[in-house]
């Protein structure tokens, strides 16, 4: 029995990575992670990349994965399994639920657990570490990712959590909250690293260990601000959906002087 098992999805260079490892240093007990997993598949089996030094998983005592992999689920206190760049039912499969026990094993607590960035400095990052998809793909995963944020989106199985990455980088109240919600102790732990996953940072890879909220994370859109491309990544629905989840966009891209983003704006509650 996995006591809470937290299956977490959100597009590379959303803060993925350095969350799980948050999530990881908040729990107690046997716990578990793995990384980058491919929907429809048993998530023991499609983790990569493959090996406990090589960011694919990580266990905390020996046996968990290689248990886990055989069928042979063993009690674990946490059980984290990210996705990244997929879409909403590719992740939460019907595939998933039908092995569910299965591939990983019944769980005392599942959370569906989605993360979002705002899209000025989330289209920077991936655009700096050449992980951008067609423009249309990537605009329009990430207006379904904020759908689901927004509570627009039903059938995601389990209870939803949604982490706002500007939010939780920069306030260590909203981790607080996030870890008593989520039933983890709060120490903070892990707040401060920059994983090495991936090369860590897209813009300044793991200069800033130990330190990770002097980096200028709010700040990426400003390298790109005159670039055609990354401009033309946006139109007014996602532009709306980024003002309601995290306040006006960044001036200096005139979205901000419409006068229905302001409505937007003055009403957003999220």
């Amino acid at each position: 029995m996995n006591e809470l098992e937290i299956q977490m999805l959100g597009l590379s260079r959303s803060g993925n990575h350095a969350i799980a490892d948050w999530i990881w240093l908040q729990a107690r007990g046997p716990r578990l992670l793995l990384n980058c997993c491919e929907g429809k598949t048993n998530p023991y089996l499609s983790c990569r990349p493959m090996g406990p030094k090589s960011g694919g998983w990580r266990e905390s005592e020996p046996g968990l994965f290689a248990t886990g992999r055989d069928g042979r689920h063993v009690p674990k206190a946490l059980l984290l399994h990210s996705y990244e760049d997929s879409w909403l039912r590719h992740a939460f499969s019907p595939a998933l639920e039908t092995h569910h026990n299965d591939w990983l094993g019944p769980s005392r607590r599942r959370v569906s657990l989605i993360v979002v960035r705002d899209p000025f400095n989330l289209f920077a990052s991936r655009r700096r570490a050449g992980c951008a998809m067609p423009p249309h793909i990537e605009r329009k995963m990430w207006k379904q990712h904020a759908k689901a944020a927004l509570g627009l989106v039903q059938n995601i199985p389990g209870e939803i959590c949604i982490i706002r990455y500007n939010d939780w980088a920069s306030d260590a109240g909203y981790r607080a909250d996030l870890a008593h919600h989520l039933g983890l102790r709060f120490t903070d732990a892990g707040a401060e690293r920059v994983p090495p996953t991936c090369g860590g940072s897209s813009f300044d890879g793991t200069a800033f260990e130990g330190r990770a909220s002097a980096m200028a994370t709010d700040e990426r859109w400003q390298h790109f601000a005159c670039d055609p491309a990354y401009r033309g990544l946006f139109d007014r629905e996602l532009v709306m959906m980024s003002t309601q989840l995290f306040g006006p966009p960044p001036h200096g891209l005139g979205w901000d002087e419409m006068s229905d983003l302001q409505a937007v704006q003055s009403s957003a509650s999220i």
